[in-house]
């Protein structure tokens, strides 16, 4: 992927706060991203941070606390899933 197109990504989805060319989860938010080659890519969860440099996504996790270096082109997406319910119930689960 190129840079604007993760930037265009990250611009559309919700609960990503950007600051310059630096961009975070809002809390409850969690986002992965997903590096290496198509079919066979890795999955980065738990990530709190992407900042967007030159040549390369710097990708700040919280799992093991790690910091990636990822070039743009092994880069191939990113999923970012909401807040959980909030403690509604749903018939059957408790």
């Amino acid at each position: 992927m190129e840079r604007p197109t993760l930037e265009a990504m990250l611009a559309a989805a919700a609960g990503i706060d950007q600051n310059g060319a630096d961009y975070t989860v809002a809390e409850g938010y969690r986002l992965s991203v997903y590096v290496g080659e198509p079919g066979q890519a890795m999955e980065v969860s738990e990530v709190l941070s992407l900042g967007l440099r030159e040549a390369f996504c710097e990708v700040t996790s919280g799992e093991h606390s790690a910091v990636y270096f990822v070039e743009y082109r092994s880069l191939h997406g990113l999923s970012i899933r909401p807040p959980s319910g909030g403690g509604a119930r749903r018939a059957g689960f408790s």
